[in-house]
């Protein structure tokens, strides 16, 4: 009996301590202003303690700021104006994915990566930024990104070419690259740059996620995202993914009829934009006549059938 009361033991232990599928990623430890989370096709308010799936696409409007702390312990804090992509953070087999990666298209963000923790890898549409034990404030806008590196260094890459060498920035020193230019680095960051960056992002980001591990919270239903919205991810890098998320919408005649007029920026949907036209039906077939029934009498002067 103690035999088998220790096995059982033993097996609550080990599932204790396996991970579970599906477990926490991260969560959203910090709100303030009106960033709200687009979710499959809608859109959702956020709240702190709301848990971070992949595929979470951030909108982070005007002087509001949002932060992100991951179950490895990485954070990333964005100010706006600002759109955030969660592009892959879910761990692989159980284990931490070797990178996690988010896609900023614009805005203000401060990332904080410490081993032994996952690699974070930032894109942009100009360049891609790595880290594995680094602390960074970056601004990204249509067509520049700057960086400056706090502490521990950071590799900056093409934007096409997320994997290839690049030139390392070490702590204390200040990277930037326009569209159509090569990089600049200095030495330190310009005065300018220094000016403009965020108050809070001069102090280390703080750690707010053990006071939501055991509270956890929902975001609140919004409202749909029309396809004005969806069309910066649709063309964008992660296009292939948004497309067949938003496809299903296409049923909703509003979005469908801007996605017709848009028909050039998404050549696959239009096939399935337009709707199908069935072919007309048959004309139909005149009623057979009905066959006289055969005679079983005959007439005196008709020579009856043998």
């Amino acid at each position: 009996m103690m035999k088998t009361s220790w096995f059982t033991l033993g097996c609550l232990i080990f599932l204790v301590a396996a991970p579970c599928p599906g477990a926490d990623i991260g969560m959203v430890t910090l709100v303030d202003g009106k960033p709200k989370v687009l979710r499959g096709t809608s859109w959702f308010s956020l709240s702190e303690g709301v848990r971070v799936r992949d595929g979470d696409t951030f909108d982070v409007p005007d002087k509001s700021q949002l932060q992100l702390e991951l179950t490895d312990g990485g954070a990333v804090s964005v100010i706006g104006p600002g759109a955030l992509y969660a592009a892959s953070l879910t761990p692989r087999e159980g284990k931490q994915s070797a990178l996690a990666e988010l896609f900023l298209t614009r805005g203000w963000l401060k990332l904080d990566a410490k081993p032994p923790g996952a690699r974070m890898r930032i894109r942009t549409p100009l360049s891609t930024a790595t880290a594995s034990d680094a602390a960074a404030v970056m601004h990204v806008t249509g067509d520049a990104i700057e960086m400056f590196v706090e502490t521990g260094a950071v590799k900056l890459t093409e934007a096409a070419k997320p994997d290839a060498v690049g030139g390392e920035t070490k702590g204390g020193a200040f990277t930037a690259r326009a569209a159509g230019k090569p990089t600049e680095s200095a030495p330190r960051a310009p005065s300018t740059f220094i000016a403009a960056m965020p108050r809070d992002f001069m102090d280390p980001l703080p750690k707010r996620a053990p006071k939501f591990a055991s509270a956890r919270a929902d975001p609140a239903p919004d409202r749909d995202a029309t396809f004005a919205e969806a069309q910066p991810w649709l063309t964008g890098p992660y296009r292939v993914a948004f497309m067949k998320r938003f496809e299903p919408k296409l049923s909703d005649p509003a979005f469908r009829t801007a996605a017709e007029a848009n028909g050039k920026v998404l050549p696959e949907w239009n096939a399935v934009a337009k709707p199908k036209v069935e072919p007309a039906p048959p004309p139909p077939k005149e009623p057979e006549k009905p066959k006289e029934p055969e005679r079983t009498w005959h007439w005196p002067w008709e020579t009856p059938k043998k």
